[in-house]
């Protein structure tokens, strides 16, 4: 962060330094375009962060706590603060060495990071780059080929990886998502590559992870669409739960309907999503589908989740009086990791975690 740089007090800081940042320089304007995308008219995008507001709180006088705990567990793991970093792709064109300092930065705040199944960094890589005393979920989806999934399994397991996040709200291609035409043009010229070394089989045939560009891996019948945008179903994620004896949490779901059967399929976590925006334009803001889904798997041990418009320590605590165990961040962390590198999103943690400790004493018996 230079010198001359404004005075950084909250994420919507770092949202403005971030998008000056990424104004002045012709590749990180499309990595900014990218990782703000939403899809269809960007209802449910504007909708997640708009329905905080439609929350008050209700203060309990003269019952604040001059000691207070952010402290929590996941699936049995304690936390420092019930805040965690959702799975992301972009970092590694913000910052060349991003999913690492990611993870690094999760790891300085005694929190989780959830690293992605289409990082450009090996699942083996990633875990050699941060503190092995740190708290890593890895996401996957159902790929098409079953070798693309157990491959992660079994690295996951080896590697020490505390639990699985299946994504199941991607089962096609959305226009949005995959890039049409006039959405592709701000990246043409920029030869953003990915390597996503973590699939190896594209139809049927073991591949060499070499760097491919923006258009090919999102393009129709290219690998990553090819194998990323599954229809799976309830039978592929039995198969996923004969494979692993780690806890598995479910990212995506948005009705109760949903979180019942999977409830019932014995997963430990559901992690409320709307995909940032970036899939379905029309549902629910995550916020506002919460509280069915904590109701709906009240008698069961699942653990509920929540992403989607976290921007505050207001938020945060908004969402667990709503029933979440924890949020996840997506957007914030990466507005840090433009600012300031690793330590930008590690500032972007402490800084909620500031708000979060405010909020519970000001919201009294809460905390």
């Amino acid at each position: 962060m230079a010198s001359n740089d404004p005075p950084l007090d909250c994420v919507d800081d770092f949202e403005k330094l971030a998008k000056e940042k990424a104004s002045k320089n012709k590749r990180l304007k499309a990595v900014w375009y990218f990782i703000n995308l939403g899809t269809g008219y960007r209802q449910t995008r504007d909708d997640s962060r708009a329905s905080f507001a439609r929350f008050r709180f209700q203060p309990r006088i003269l019952t604040a706590k001059r000691e207070r705990s952010t402290w929590t567990t996941l699936l049995g793991n304690p936390v420092n603060i019930p805040i965690g970093i959702s799975p992301a792709a972009g970092y590694p064109w913000i910052h060349p060495d991003g999913d690492a300092a990611g993870g690094r930065a999760a790891a300085r705040a005694g929190t989780v990071q959830i690293i992605t199944s289409v990082c450009d960094l090996a699942i083996e890589d990633f875990a050699a780059k941060v503190p092995d005393n740190g708290l890593y979920w890895a996401q996957i989806y159902l790929f098409r080929d079953k070798r693309n999934t157990l491959r992660l399994i079994r690295n996951a397991e080896r590697l020490g990886f505390k639990a699985l996040v299946v994504t199941v709200d991607a089962p096609v291609e959305h226009k949005a998502s995959g890039l049409n035409r006039d959405e592709m043009n701000p990246f043409s010229p920029l030869h953003l590559l990915f390597r996503v070394p973590n699939i190896r089989y594209l139809g049927g045939i073991e591949r060499d992870p070499k760097p491919v560009s923006m258009t090919d891996m999102w393009t129709s019948g290219k690998s990553a669409h090819f194998e990323t945008f599954c229809c799976a179903d309830w039978d592929d994620l039995a198969w996923v739960q004969s494979q692993t004896k780690l806890p598995i949490v479910l990212k995506g779901v948005l009705t109760a309907e949903s979180a019942r059967q999977a409830a019932k399929t014995g997963i430990s976590g559901i992690l409320v999503s709307a995909h940032g925006g970036r899939q379905l334009d029309g549902v629910p803001a995550p916020l506002d589908a919460l509280p069915e889904i904590v109701d709906a798997v009240k008698d069961t041990n699942t653990e509920v989740y929540m992403d989607g418009g976290i921007r505050t320590g207001n938020d945060v605590v908004k969402a667990l009086a709503l029933g979440a165990r924890a949020v996840f961040i997506g957007r914030p962390a990466l507005y840090g990791m433009f600012v300031n590198g690793e330590d930008g999103v590690f500032q972007v943690l402490k800084i909620l975690e500031k708000e979060l400790s405010v909020c519970m004493a000001l919201c009294g018996e809460f905390c």
